[in-house]
């Protein structure tokens, strides 16, 4: 049985862009890769955002992915069980690479900044989940298969 690899996606509050991301990797590449996320500026565990939810429900990703998930800040244990840490911004690389410079090798920035639609339209999460859904297949060499 060969071991999925571990990757943590990190926004600011982890209830929106993170959570997001990370239900796309496990949707599309589940078979390879863990995903999960946290937040550089969490202050009490809350659930992914409504807007987010139903955009990742109106385009069939699976409720498992996203409904359990509880915003919660990077730890230095995150960062050391997860083989790779993909900011959402570089902004948030920074602070990643300043709060944990021994993890720098494993922290990339997401193929284009992914700004925060926090409050915004369902539009903008709408666009978003295009974004992150196109960086996604980018970054971990996955194929359209649904």
């Amino acid at each position: 049985m060969e071991t999925k690899t571990k990757v943590l996606f990190v926004c600011s509050m982890n209830t929106c862009r993170s959570p997001m991301a990370a239900a796309i990797l496990s949707e599309f590449g589940g078979e390879k890769y863990s995903a999960s996320s946290a937040g550089t500026f969490v202050f009490s565990s809350s659930p992914i955002c409504r807007d987010a939810a139903f955009t990742l429900e109106s385009v069939g990703i699976a409720k498992y992915n996203y409904v359990p998930h509880r915003s919660r800040p990077v730890t230095d244990k995150l960062m050391r069980e997860n083989d790779i840490i993909v900011a959402m911004t570089a902004g948030h690389r920074d602070v990643l690479c300043r709060l944990y410079p021994e993890y720098e090798g494993k922290i990339r920035v997401f193929s284009e900044d992914v700004g925060d639609f926090a409050r915004g339209d369902i539009v903008k999460y709408q666009l978003a989940y295009v974004k992150l859904k196109k960086g996604i297949f980018e970054m971990f060499s996955l194929e359209q298969t649904k």
